[in-house]
């Protein structure tokens, strides 16, 4: 070993929690002796791949642990259940604790729903950025030639194939075009009359 990397992250949360996490890559000589120098890109994805896995629990529990708090009474709510939860990003897979907590008894008695806070911010098992960076290059050049870049630069996972980014650019197009239905309605019926039900004309354009 000719050089040694250490890379720390440290994280903190306002309920006083702290998360740590480094990170070693060691250089060798012989990678050095090939001209090999700074970070390479199987590098940066062995990094990338660590901290993200640290920062998605660390934010992934604070989360939980917020909407545990029950709004009305301020009250833990009850736990029903822990199970274990994939999420993908750009940075790979992270599999964090998914924690299902039960309507507070006190304010709701004798609802035994529960919910998963997780699945509130991450509805698709995917980041949204992941999401809209697979979209992107969807729309951009075939779908398998999108996956190839995806796995070329980022630690991403074998599932995201062609077949993946055919999925997610479709869903995040359908997401776009029910948006843009849903806005012109809104602007439609703002500008119609309450009365008459006549479309008003704005003066003076």
């Amino acid at each position: 070993m000719a050089v040694e990397w250490t890379i720390t992250i440290e994280g903190r949360n306002e309920f006083g929690d702290v998360c740590r996490k480094a990170v070693r890559i060691d250089k060798s000589w012989e990678r050095l002796f090939d001209g090999d120098l700074g970070l390479s890109i199987e590098d940066s994805k062995t990094i990338m791949a660590a901290l993200q896995s640290a920062v998605v629990n660390h934010e992934a529990e604070t989360y939980s642990l917020f909407r545990r708090v029950c709004p009305d009474c301020h009250r833990f709510r009850p736990v029903k259940d822990y199970t274990t939860r994939r999420i993908r990003t750009v940075f790979g897979i992270v599999e964090v604790r998914n924690p299902r907590w039960m309507l507070c008894r006190d304010c709701y008695p004798g609802m035994v729903d529960a919910f998963a806070p997780l699945r509130e911010i991450c509805p698709d098992r995917a980041t949204s950025e992941l999401m809209e960076l697979t979209a992107r290059l969807g729309s951009m050049m075939p779908y398998r030639q999108a996956a190839r870049v995806l796995a070329e630069f980022l630690p991403v996972e074998p599932t995201e194939t062609h077949a993946t980014v055919r999925k997610r650019t479709i869903r995040i197009g359908e997401r776009l075009d029910d948006q843009v239905a849903e806005e012109e309605l809104c602007v439609s019926a703002w500008n119609k009359d309450p009365v008459s039900g006549v479309i008003g004309v704005q003066k003076g354009v």
